[in-house]
Protein backbone atom coordinates (compact mmCIF):
# COMPACT_ATOMS: atom_id res chain seq x y z
CA UNK A 1 0.00 0.00 0.00
CA UNK A 2 1.36 3.69 -0.81
CA UNK A 3 2.32 5.48 1.85
CA UNK A 4 2.19 8.93 -0.28
CA UNK A 5 -1.49 10.44 -0.63
CA UNK A 6 -3.26 12.80 -1.72
CA UNK A 7 -4.52 15.59 0.76
CA UNK A 8 -8.23 16.31 0.58
CA UNK A 9 -9.34 19.24 -0.03
CA UNK A 10 -10.46 20.46 3.45
CA UNK A 11 -6.93 20.10 4.75
CA UNK A 12 -5.35 21.63 1.59
CA UNK A 13 -6.96 25.12 2.37
CA UNK A 14 -6.70 24.66 6.02
CA UNK A 15 -3.30 24.59 5.64
CA UNK A 16 -3.57 27.83 2.47
CA UNK A 17 -5.01 29.36 5.61
CA UNK A 18 -2.52 28.80 8.36
CA UNK A 19 0.06 30.95 5.86
CA UNK A 20 -2.46 33.76 5.03
CA UNK A 21 -4.49 34.08 7.45
CA UNK A 22 -2.34 33.96 10.90
CA UNK A 23 -4.64 36.03 12.85
CA UNK A 24 -8.01 38.30 12.29
CA UNK A 25 -6.07 41.45 11.04
CA UNK A 26 -4.90 39.15 8.21
CA UNK A 27 -8.83 38.75 7.24
CA UNK A 28 -9.17 42.50 7.41
CA UNK A 29 -6.30 42.96 5.36
CA UNK A 30 -7.17 40.71 2.69
CA UNK A 31 -10.92 41.65 2.44
CA UNK A 32 -9.79 45.45 2.93
CA UNK A 33 -6.92 44.88 -0.24
CA UNK A 34 -10.08 42.95 -2.61
CA UNK A 35 -11.92 46.19 -2.14
CA UNK A 36 -8.97 48.46 -3.05
CA UNK A 37 -8.90 46.79 -6.18
CA UNK A 38 -12.48 46.60 -6.91
CA UNK A 39 -11.97 50.65 -7.13
CA UNK A 40 -13.92 50.89 -3.93
CA UNK A 41 -14.16 55.07 -3.05
CA UNK A 42 -15.35 54.20 0.57
CA UNK A 43 -14.36 51.11 2.75
CA UNK A 44 -16.16 50.34 5.76
CA UNK A 45 -14.61 48.11 8.82
CA UNK A 46 -16.71 46.80 11.74
CA UNK A 47 -15.66 44.11 13.94
CA UNK A 48 -16.38 42.57 17.80
CA UNK A 49 -14.12 41.14 20.13
CA UNK A 50 -10.80 42.03 18.12
CA UNK A 51 -12.47 40.01 15.12
CA UNK A 52 -12.68 36.94 17.09
CA UNK A 53 -16.54 36.97 16.33
CA UNK A 54 -17.44 39.43 13.76
CA UNK A 55 -15.44 41.03 10.84
CA UNK A 56 -17.35 42.65 8.73
CA UNK A 57 -16.03 44.63 5.57
CA UNK A 58 -18.31 46.90 3.40
CA UNK A 59 -17.16 48.46 0.06
CA UNK A 60 -18.74 50.97 -3.09
CA UNK A 61 -16.48 49.02 -5.52
CA UNK A 62 -17.21 47.52 -8.50
CA UNK A 63 -19.15 44.33 -6.84
CA UNK A 64 -19.44 41.04 -8.50
CA UNK A 65 -22.15 38.77 -10.55
CA UNK A 66 -23.74 36.01 -9.80
CA UNK A 67 -21.40 33.79 -11.12
CA UNK A 68 -18.55 35.21 -10.09
CA UNK A 69 -19.67 35.78 -6.72
CA UNK A 70 -19.64 32.10 -6.62
CA UNK A 71 -16.77 31.52 -8.41
CA UNK A 72 -14.54 33.55 -5.74
CA UNK A 73 -14.13 30.82 -3.12
CA UNK A 74 -12.44 28.53 -5.38
CA UNK A 75 -8.63 28.37 -5.00
CA UNK A 76 -6.65 29.95 -7.10
CA UNK A 77 -9.44 31.82 -8.95
CA UNK A 78 -8.84 35.47 -9.79
CA UNK A 79 -9.66 38.37 -11.88
CA UNK A 80 -5.92 40.11 -11.22
CA UNK A 81 -3.71 37.85 -13.64
CA UNK A 82 -4.32 35.67 -16.44
CA UNK A 83 -0.99 35.32 -17.97
CA UNK A 84 3.08 34.54 -16.79
CA UNK A 85 4.16 38.00 -17.84
CA UNK A 86 1.19 39.58 -15.40
CA UNK A 87 2.65 37.92 -12.36
CA UNK A 88 6.11 39.46 -12.60
CA UNK A 89 4.45 42.80 -13.21
CA UNK A 90 2.27 43.30 -10.40
CA UNK A 91 0.12 46.20 -9.95
CA UNK A 92 -2.81 44.95 -7.90
CA UNK A 93 -2.80 44.14 -4.49
CA UNK A 94 -4.32 40.87 -3.97
CA UNK A 95 -3.93 38.16 -6.84
CA UNK A 96 -3.18 34.57 -5.96
CA UNK A 97 -6.43 33.89 -5.28
CA UNK A 98 -6.15 32.17 -1.96
CA UNK A 99 -7.68 34.57 0.56
CA UNK A 100 -11.37 34.14 0.02
CA UNK A 101 -11.31 30.33 -0.16
CA UNK A 102 -8.70 29.74 2.52
CA UNK A 103 -11.20 32.17 5.27
CA UNK A 104 -13.81 30.10 4.43
CA UNK A 105 -12.48 27.22 5.51
CA UNK A 106 -11.70 28.51 9.11
CA UNK A 107 -14.68 30.76 9.23
CA UNK A 108 -18.07 31.13 8.40
CA UNK A 109 -18.94 33.01 5.45
CA UNK A 110 -21.64 35.35 3.94
CA UNK A 111 -20.82 37.68 0.75
CA UNK A 112 -23.28 40.20 -0.72
CA UNK A 113 -22.75 41.87 -4.10
CA UNK A 114 -23.83 43.53 -6.41
CA UNK A 115 -22.23 45.27 -9.90
CA UNK A 116 -24.90 46.75 -11.32
CA UNK A 117 -25.01 44.33 -14.53
CA UNK A 118 -28.22 42.64 -13.11
CA UNK A 119 -31.47 43.57 -11.45
CA UNK A 120 -30.42 42.18 -8.33
CA UNK A 121 -27.04 41.25 -6.08
CA UNK A 122 -26.17 37.82 -5.03
CA UNK A 123 -25.87 36.16 -1.43
CA UNK A 124 -23.44 33.67 -1.04
CA UNK A 125 -23.09 32.06 2.77
CA UNK A 126 -20.69 29.04 3.61
CA UNK A 127 -21.33 27.44 7.20
CA UNK A 128 -19.81 25.04 9.22
CA UNK A 129 -20.89 22.02 6.64
CA UNK A 130 -18.73 23.84 4.17
CA UNK A 131 -21.75 23.78 1.96
CA UNK A 132 -22.37 26.97 -0.52
CA UNK A 133 -25.39 28.56 -0.87
CA UNK A 134 -26.43 31.31 -3.39
CA UNK A 135 -29.36 33.14 -3.30
CA UNK A 136 -30.72 36.54 -4.41
CA UNK A 137 -30.01 39.94 -2.47
CA UNK A 138 -30.84 43.57 -2.44
CA UNK A 139 -29.33 45.36 -5.34
CA UNK A 140 -26.54 47.59 -3.07
CA UNK A 141 -23.71 48.61 -5.25
CA UNK A 142 -20.16 47.07 -3.56
CA UNK A 143 -19.57 43.66 -1.84
CA UNK A 144 -19.71 43.48 1.99
CA UNK A 145 -18.56 40.35 3.34
CA UNK A 146 -19.49 39.34 7.07
CA UNK A 147 -16.51 36.70 8.40
CA UNK A 148 -17.74 35.36 11.75
CA UNK A 149 -16.36 33.19 14.52
CA UNK A 150 -12.50 32.46 12.82
CA UNK A 151 -10.94 29.71 13.87
CA UNK A 152 -14.04 28.39 15.09
CA UNK A 153 -13.11 24.56 13.44
CA UNK A 154 -9.11 24.66 14.41
CA UNK A 155 -8.60 25.14 17.67
CA UNK A 156 -4.96 24.56 17.64
CA UNK A 157 -4.78 27.94 16.39
CA UNK A 158 -7.21 29.82 18.29
CA UNK A 159 -5.86 28.96 21.35
CA UNK A 160 -2.46 31.33 20.18
CA UNK A 161 -4.62 34.51 19.38
CA UNK A 162 -3.81 37.30 21.89
CA UNK A 163 -6.28 39.13 24.14
CA UNK A 164 -8.83 41.06 22.38
CA UNK A 165 -6.93 44.52 23.15
CA UNK A 166 -3.77 43.03 21.28
CA UNK A 167 -5.89 41.55 18.60
CA UNK A 168 -7.44 45.15 17.93
CA UNK A 169 -4.41 46.68 18.14
CA UNK A 170 -2.94 44.72 15.01
CA UNK A 171 -6.57 45.51 12.96
CA UNK A 172 -6.20 49.10 14.01
CA UNK A 173 -2.60 49.06 12.64
CA UNK A 174 -3.96 47.37 9.36
CA UNK A 175 -6.45 49.91 8.69
CA UNK A 176 -4.12 52.58 9.57
CA UNK A 177 -1.72 51.14 6.79
CA UNK A 178 -4.32 51.01 4.00
CA UNK A 179 -5.30 54.60 4.66
CA UNK A 180 -2.25 55.57 4.37
CA UNK A 181 -0.98 54.51 1.56
CA UNK A 182 -4.73 55.44 -0.24
CA UNK A 183 -5.49 58.69 0.99
CA UNK A 184 -8.16 59.27 -1.63
CA UNK A 185 -10.16 56.62 0.00
CA UNK A 186 -12.49 57.01 3.14
CA UNK A 187 -11.90 54.51 5.56
CA UNK A 188 -14.28 53.86 8.56
CA UNK A 189 -13.49 51.02 11.59
CA UNK A 190 -15.87 50.22 14.27
CA UNK A 191 -15.16 48.22 17.51
CA UNK A 192 -17.84 46.83 19.37
CA UNK A 193 -20.01 49.68 17.85
CA UNK A 194 -17.24 52.32 18.95
CA UNK A 195 -15.56 54.22 16.08
CA UNK A 196 -11.86 54.28 15.96
CA UNK A 197 -11.25 55.41 12.90
CA UNK A 198 -13.07 57.81 10.68
CA UNK A 199 -11.08 59.40 8.45
CA UNK A 200 -13.11 60.94 4.90
CA UNK A 201 -10.89 61.03 1.94
CA UNK A 202 -8.27 63.40 1.71
CA UNK A 203 -6.56 65.47 -0.60
CA UNK A 204 -3.08 63.98 -0.27
CA UNK A 205 -0.71 62.32 1.67
CA UNK A 206 -0.01 65.17 4.61
CA UNK A 207 -3.74 65.10 5.04
CA UNK A 208 -4.49 62.02 5.64
CA UNK A 209 -0.99 61.67 8.02
CA UNK A 210 -2.48 64.48 10.18
CA UNK A 211 -6.20 63.17 10.28
CA UNK A 212 -4.82 59.63 11.59
CA UNK A 213 -2.17 61.44 14.02
CA UNK A 214 -3.52 64.69 15.37
CA UNK A 215 -1.92 67.96 14.02
CA UNK A 216 0.62 67.12 17.70
CA UNK A 217 2.19 64.12 16.40
CA UNK A 218 2.34 64.97 12.81
CA UNK A 219 4.40 68.26 14.08
CA UNK A 220 7.06 66.27 15.32
CA UNK A 221 7.39 64.72 12.04
CA UNK A 222 9.77 65.88 8.32
CA UNK A 223 8.90 65.55 5.29
CA UNK A 224 10.41 62.92 3.02
CA UNK A 225 10.58 63.65 -0.79
CA UNK A 226 12.93 62.54 -3.71
CA UNK A 227 13.07 61.06 -6.93
CA UNK A 228 15.81 59.49 -8.87
CA UNK A 229 16.27 56.76 -11.76
CA UNK A 230 12.95 55.41 -11.32
CA UNK A 231 12.66 55.87 -7.59
CA UNK A 232 10.08 57.89 -6.42
CA UNK A 233 10.12 58.37 -2.30
CA UNK A 234 7.91 60.38 -0.06
CA UNK A 235 6.70 60.37 2.87
CA UNK A 236 7.63 61.05 7.18
CA UNK A 237 10.26 60.72 9.64
CA UNK A 238 10.75 62.02 13.00
CA UNK A 239 12.58 64.76 13.97
CA UNK A 240 16.02 63.79 16.26
CA UNK A 241 14.07 64.82 19.39
CA UNK A 242 11.21 62.17 18.80
CA UNK A 243 12.88 59.38 18.71
CA UNK A 244 11.48 55.84 20.28
CA UNK A 245 12.33 53.22 22.87
CA UNK A 246 11.74 51.01 20.08
CA UNK A 247 10.97 50.06 16.08
CA UNK A 248 7.07 50.94 16.38
CA UNK A 249 6.11 53.57 14.21
CA UNK A 250 8.11 52.14 11.49
CA UNK A 251 6.62 51.61 8.20
CA UNK A 252 7.18 51.08 4.73
CA UNK A 253 5.29 50.93 1.55
CA UNK A 254 6.04 49.69 -1.58
CA UNK A 255 4.08 50.42 -4.22
CA UNK A 256 1.46 51.27 -1.59
CA UNK A 257 1.88 47.70 -0.55
CA UNK A 258 3.00 47.86 3.22
CA UNK A 259 5.97 45.44 3.70
CA UNK A 260 9.05 44.26 5.75
CA UNK A 261 12.29 45.18 4.08
CA UNK A 262 15.64 44.69 5.56
CA UNK A 263 17.03 47.34 2.72
CA UNK A 264 14.90 50.47 3.22
CA UNK A 265 15.24 49.81 6.93
CA UNK A 266 19.05 49.81 7.05
CA UNK A 267 19.09 52.87 4.64
CA UNK A 268 17.06 54.88 7.14
CA UNK A 269 19.17 54.36 10.32
CA UNK A 270 22.59 54.80 8.34
CA UNK A 271 21.16 57.88 7.27
CA UNK A 272 20.58 58.54 10.60
CA UNK A 273 23.02 57.54 12.73
CA UNK A 274 24.82 61.32 13.11
CA UNK A 275 21.00 62.59 14.55
CA UNK A 276 19.86 60.08 16.49
CA UNK A 277 21.70 58.14 19.66
CA UNK A 278 22.46 54.39 19.79
CA UNK A 279 20.01 53.48 22.18
CA UNK A 280 17.29 55.19 20.45
CA UNK A 281 15.16 54.52 16.76
CA UNK A 282 13.41 56.96 13.91
CA UNK A 283 9.78 56.61 13.26
CA UNK A 284 8.92 56.62 9.68
CA UNK A 285 6.78 56.32 7.11
CA UNK A 286 8.26 55.73 4.10
CA UNK A 287 6.67 55.41 0.44
CA UNK A 288 8.49 53.64 -2.38
CA UNK A 289 7.00 54.29 -5.90
CA UNK A 290 9.07 51.71 -8.73
CA UNK A 291 8.38 49.87 -11.68
CA UNK A 292 6.34 46.83 -10.92
CA UNK A 293 8.46 44.77 -13.12
CA UNK A 294 11.42 45.59 -10.99
CA UNK A 295 10.25 44.09 -7.42
CA UNK A 296 9.07 40.59 -6.32
CA UNK A 297 6.05 40.46 -4.27
CA UNK A 298 5.59 36.80 -4.75
CA UNK A 299 7.84 36.38 -2.37
CA UNK A 300 5.76 35.87 1.35
CA UNK A 301 2.84 33.72 1.71
CA UNK A 302 0.73 36.69 3.80
CA UNK A 303 3.07 39.19 0.96
CA UNK A 304 4.78 41.24 3.68
CA UNK A 305 8.27 41.17 1.97
CA UNK A 306 9.37 42.33 -1.08
CA UNK A 307 12.61 41.40 -3.48
CA UNK A 308 14.03 43.87 -5.59
CA UNK A 309 16.01 43.89 -8.76
CA UNK A 310 18.49 46.42 -7.48
CA UNK A 311 18.12 46.31 -3.81
CA UNK A 312 21.75 48.97 -3.41
CA UNK A 313 19.96 51.53 -6.20
CA UNK A 314 17.28 51.66 -3.45
CA UNK A 315 19.32 51.36 -0.07
CA UNK A 316 21.28 54.24 -1.71
CA UNK A 317 18.09 56.78 -2.89
CA UNK A 318 16.46 55.90 0.28
CA UNK A 319 19.65 56.47 2.62
CA UNK A 320 19.57 59.84 0.59
CA UNK A 321 16.44 61.36 0.88
CA UNK A 322 16.27 60.33 4.71
CA UNK A 323 19.35 62.07 5.37
CA UNK A 324 18.52 65.29 3.05
CA UNK A 325 15.03 65.60 5.32
CA UNK A 326 17.23 65.71 8.49
CA UNK A 327 19.54 68.36 6.60
CA UNK A 328 17.62 71.15 5.19
CA UNK A 329 19.15 72.42 2.10
CA UNK A 330 21.25 70.04 1.51
CA UNK A 331 20.89 67.68 -2.00
CA UNK A 332 23.03 64.30 -2.73
CA UNK A 333 23.46 63.69 -5.95
CA UNK A 334 23.05 59.59 -5.37
CA UNK A 335 24.06 59.80 -9.10
CA UNK A 336 27.76 59.99 -8.26
CA UNK A 337 28.52 59.64 -5.00
CA UNK A 338 30.58 60.31 -2.42
CA UNK A 339 28.78 63.39 -1.95
CA UNK A 340 30.48 67.15 -1.55
CA UNK A 341 30.30 68.38 2.37
CA UNK A 342 27.03 68.96 3.74
CA UNK A 343 25.88 72.66 5.15
CA UNK A 344 25.75 73.13 8.81
CA UNK A 345 22.56 70.97 10.97
CA UNK A 346 22.19 72.01 14.81
CA UNK A 347 25.47 73.73 15.09
CA UNK A 348 27.47 70.94 14.16
CA UNK A 349 28.79 69.55 10.86
CA UNK A 350 27.39 66.10 10.17
CA UNK A 351 29.14 63.12 8.40
CA UNK A 352 28.32 63.31 4.38
CA UNK A 353 25.54 60.44 3.88
CA UNK A 354 27.41 57.81 2.21
CA UNK A 355 25.69 54.41 2.12
CA UNK A 356 28.03 51.69 4.08
CA UNK A 357 27.28 48.24 5.61
CA UNK A 358 27.31 49.25 9.26
CA UNK A 359 25.40 48.10 11.93
CA UNK A 360 23.14 50.94 13.06
CA UNK A 361 23.58 50.20 16.51
CA UNK A 362 27.08 49.40 19.17
CA UNK A 363 27.08 48.79 22.83
CA UNK A 364 30.30 50.04 24.09
CA UNK A 365 32.60 47.36 25.25
CA UNK A 366 33.36 47.13 28.86
CA UNK A 367 36.90 47.27 29.05
CA UNK A 368 37.53 44.88 32.25
CA UNK A 369 36.51 41.21 33.46
CA UNK A 370 33.37 40.81 35.84
CA UNK A 371 35.44 39.86 38.21
CA UNK A 372 37.29 43.16 38.34
CA UNK A 373 34.36 45.36 37.73
CA UNK A 374 32.68 43.18 40.56
CA UNK A 375 35.55 43.67 42.80
CA UNK A 376 35.48 47.43 42.06
CA UNK A 377 32.07 48.28 43.04
CA UNK A 378 31.23 46.17 46.26
CA UNK A 379 34.54 47.13 47.95
CA UNK A 380 32.91 50.35 48.39
CA UNK A 381 35.37 52.49 46.51
CA UNK A 382 32.52 54.86 45.15
CA UNK A 383 32.50 56.68 48.45
CA UNK A 384 36.01 57.31 47.81
CA UNK A 385 35.69 59.58 45.04
CA UNK A 386 37.85 62.69 45.19
CA UNK A 387 36.97 64.47 41.53
CA UNK A 388 34.53 64.56 38.87
CA UNK A 389 35.48 65.44 35.59
CA UNK A 390 32.90 65.19 32.57
CA UNK A 391 34.09 63.67 28.95
CA UNK A 392 31.50 65.08 26.18
CA UNK A 393 27.62 65.64 26.79
CA UNK A 394 27.26 61.89 28.19
CA UNK A 395 29.85 60.30 30.08
CA UNK A 396 31.46 61.56 33.36
CA UNK A 397 35.01 60.22 34.95
CA UNK A 398 36.63 59.63 38.44
CA UNK A 399 39.50 58.94 39.64
CA UNK A 400 40.02 56.94 42.67
CA UNK A 401 43.13 55.42 43.99
CA UNK A 402 42.02 51.89 42.41
CA UNK A 403 41.85 53.03 39.13
CA UNK A 404 39.71 55.97 36.56
CA UNK A 405 36.07 54.79 36.17
CA UNK A 406 33.95 56.40 33.52
CA UNK A 407 30.16 55.99 33.85
CA UNK A 408 27.15 57.23 31.13
CA UNK A 409 25.07 59.45 32.82
CA UNK A 410 21.87 58.32 31.17
CA UNK A 411 21.91 54.62 31.90
CA UNK A 412 23.40 54.99 35.64
CA UNK A 413 20.19 57.65 36.61
CA UNK A 414 18.06 54.99 34.43
CA UNK A 415 19.21 51.99 36.47
CA UNK A 416 18.51 54.06 39.84
CA UNK A 417 14.91 54.92 38.54
CA UNK A 418 13.79 51.68 36.68
CA UNK A 419 14.49 50.06 40.22
CA UNK A 420 12.47 52.63 42.10
CA UNK A 421 9.70 52.50 39.47
CA UNK A 422 9.51 48.81 39.66
CA UNK A 423 9.83 48.50 43.39
CA UNK A 424 7.00 51.30 43.03
CA UNK A 425 8.97 52.75 46.38
CA UNK A 426 8.86 56.56 46.47
CA UNK A 427 6.58 57.34 43.74
CA UNK A 428 5.58 61.00 44.65
CA UNK A 429 2.05 61.90 42.66
CA UNK A 430 1.48 65.14 41.98
CA UNK A 431 -1.33 66.59 40.84
CA UNK A 432 -1.07 68.75 38.33
CA UNK A 433 -2.32 72.85 38.75
CA UNK A 434 -3.46 72.62 34.86
CA UNK A 435 -4.15 68.97 33.81
CA UNK A 436 -2.43 68.07 30.08
CA UNK A 437 -4.48 67.40 27.18
CA UNK A 438 -2.29 64.58 25.01
CA UNK A 439 -3.93 63.47 21.33
CA UNK A 440 -2.48 60.07 20.71
CA UNK A 441 -2.53 57.93 17.69
CA UNK A 442 -6.03 55.55 17.91
CA UNK A 443 -3.87 52.10 18.49
CA UNK A 444 -1.67 53.49 21.54
CA UNK A 445 -4.92 55.78 23.14
CA UNK A 446 -6.83 52.34 23.05
CA UNK A 447 -3.66 50.48 24.72
CA UNK A 448 -3.11 53.56 27.26
CA UNK A 449 -6.99 53.08 28.13
CA UNK A 450 -6.73 49.80 28.64
CA UNK A 451 -3.68 49.83 30.93
CA UNK A 452 -5.17 53.40 33.04
CA UNK A 453 -6.01 51.42 36.20
CA UNK A 454 -2.20 49.78 35.94
CA UNK A 455 -0.71 53.24 34.98
CA UNK A 456 -2.41 54.54 38.01
CA UNK A 457 -0.17 52.25 40.68
CA UNK A 458 2.90 54.66 38.64
CA UNK A 459 1.42 57.77 39.78
CA UNK A 460 -0.19 58.80 36.50
CA UNK A 461 -3.50 59.80 36.47
CA UNK A 462 -5.00 59.51 33.28
CA UNK A 463 -8.65 59.81 31.91
CA UNK A 464 -10.39 59.34 28.61
CA UNK A 465 -11.33 62.44 27.39
CA UNK A 466 -12.80 60.89 23.70
CA UNK A 467 -11.69 61.22 20.52
CA UNK A 468 -8.21 59.92 20.59
CA UNK A 469 -7.26 62.13 23.83
CA UNK A 470 -6.59 61.52 27.11
CA UNK A 471 -5.93 63.79 30.51
CA UNK A 472 -3.00 63.76 32.42
CA UNK A 473 -4.14 65.11 36.05
CA UNK A 474 -1.65 64.05 37.95
CA UNK A 475 2.32 62.93 37.81
CA UNK A 476 5.24 61.14 39.43
CA UNK A 477 7.41 63.83 40.83
CA UNK A 478 10.46 62.22 38.59
CA UNK A 479 8.12 62.56 35.59
CA UNK A 480 7.64 66.14 35.87
CA UNK A 481 9.83 67.41 33.19
CA UNK A 482 9.26 63.97 30.66
CA UNK A 483 7.86 64.24 27.18
CA UNK A 484 4.72 62.46 28.16
CA UNK A 485 3.49 61.84 24.59
CA UNK A 486 6.50 60.16 23.94
CA UNK A 487 6.58 57.98 26.75
CA UNK A 488 2.73 57.48 26.51
CA UNK A 489 3.81 55.94 23.24
CA UNK A 490 6.54 54.29 24.27
CA UNK A 491 4.64 51.83 26.89
CA UNK A 492 2.22 51.02 24.65
CA UNK A 493 4.55 50.29 22.19
CA UNK A 494 5.92 47.77 24.84
CA UNK A 495 2.51 46.29 25.69
CA UNK A 496 2.24 45.23 21.98
CA UNK A 497 5.32 43.95 21.39
CA UNK A 498 5.80 41.61 24.38
CA UNK A 499 1.85 40.67 23.61
CA UNK A 500 2.91 39.83 20.25
CA UNK A 501 6.25 38.23 20.81
CA UNK A 502 5.32 36.25 24.29
CA UNK A 503 3.91 32.53 23.16
CA UNK A 504 1.19 32.92 25.91
CA UNK A 505 -2.21 34.81 24.82
CA UNK A 506 -2.06 37.21 28.26
CA UNK A 507 0.93 39.20 28.90
CA UNK A 508 2.21 38.55 32.51
CA UNK A 509 1.49 41.32 35.48
CA UNK A 510 5.55 40.87 35.99
CA UNK A 511 6.68 41.45 32.43
CA UNK A 512 4.28 44.61 31.88
CA UNK A 513 5.55 46.07 35.11
CA UNK A 514 9.48 45.74 33.99
CA UNK A 515 8.50 47.25 30.55
CA UNK A 516 6.88 49.83 31.88
CA UNK A 517 9.45 50.91 34.32
CA UNK A 518 12.08 51.03 31.99
CA UNK A 519 10.32 53.12 29.88
CA UNK A 520 9.04 55.81 32.79
CA UNK A 521 12.58 55.40 33.57
CA UNK A 522 14.32 55.92 30.21
CA UNK A 523 12.22 59.37 29.72
CA UNK A 524 12.83 60.98 32.67
CA UNK A 525 16.92 59.92 32.91
CA UNK A 526 19.21 62.17 32.97
CA UNK A 527 19.73 63.25 29.29
CA UNK A 528 23.53 63.30 27.63
CA UNK A 529 23.47 67.45 27.62
CA UNK A 530 22.47 67.51 31.32
CA UNK A 531 25.55 68.46 33.44
CA UNK A 532 25.48 67.28 36.60
CA UNK A 533 27.13 69.22 39.74
CA UNK A 534 29.20 67.80 42.25
CA UNK A 535 26.69 67.08 44.37
CA UNK A 536 24.15 65.80 42.24
CA UNK A 537 26.93 62.85 40.75
CA UNK A 538 28.25 62.11 44.46
CA UNK A 539 24.00 61.33 44.97
CA UNK A 540 23.22 59.27 41.95
CA UNK A 541 26.93 57.28 42.32
CA UNK A 542 25.84 56.52 45.72
CA UNK A 543 22.08 55.09 45.01
CA UNK A 544 24.29 53.48 41.68
CA UNK A 545 25.61 51.72 43.98
CA UNK A 546 22.92 50.58 46.16
CA UNK A 547 20.89 49.22 43.72
CA UNK A 548 20.62 45.24 42.76
CA UNK A 549 22.19 45.29 39.03
CA UNK A 550 24.14 48.49 38.84
CA UNK A 551 26.46 47.95 36.55
CA UNK A 552 23.26 47.80 33.35
CA UNK A 553 20.93 49.69 32.87
CA UNK A 554 17.52 48.28 31.91
CA UNK A 555 18.21 48.00 28.22
CA UNK A 556 21.11 45.99 28.83
CA UNK A 557 24.42 48.58 28.16
CA UNK A 558 26.71 49.12 30.89
CA UNK A 559 26.07 51.91 33.31
CA UNK A 560 30.07 52.38 34.06
CA UNK A 561 33.13 50.53 32.45
CA UNK A 562 36.91 50.64 34.92
CA UNK A 563 40.04 50.98 33.93
CA UNK A 564 42.37 49.38 37.18
CA UNK A 565 45.74 50.22 37.49
CA UNK A 566 47.09 47.38 36.35
CA UNK A 567 44.73 48.00 33.02
CA UNK A 568 45.89 51.35 32.61
CA UNK A 569 50.17 50.22 33.75
CA UNK A 570 49.17 47.15 30.72
CA UNK A 571 48.05 50.18 28.04
CA UNK A 572 51.39 52.23 28.53
CA UNK A 573 53.26 49.34 28.61
CA UNK A 574 54.83 49.57 31.79
CA UNK A 575 54.19 45.52 32.61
Amino acid sequence: MSRISILPDNLIDKIAAGEVIERPAAVVRELVDNAIDAAATAIDVEVLHGGRKLIKVSDNGTGMDREDASLCFQRHATSKIRTEEELFGISTLGFRGEALPAIASVSKVTLTTFSGNSDTGTRVEIGADRQRVVSEAPPVKGTTVEIRDLFYNTPARKKFLKTITTELSHIIETVLQKALAYPGISFTLIHNKNHLINAPAASGLKERFIQLYGEETAGEFLEVKKESDGIRISGFISSPDFTRASRSHQFIFVNRRPVKNTTVSHAVYSACRDAISGDRHPAYFLFLEIDPAKVDVNVHPAKREVKFERPDEIHRVTGAAVYEALNPGYEIDVSSPPAPQPTAYRGTTPTPYTPRDNTPHTEPATVVSDNVQADFFTSGIMQEVRSFFHIGESFVATVSDRGLVIIDQHAAHERILYERFLKKTSIEAEPLFLPVRIELPVKEFRIIIEHRDFLRGFGLDIEDFGANNIIVRALPRDLRKADLRGLLMDIAAGIIEEETSGIKSDLSEETLLKRTAASLACHRSVRGRGHLTNEELSKMLAELDAAEEPDKCPHGRPTRIILSMDELNRMFRRK
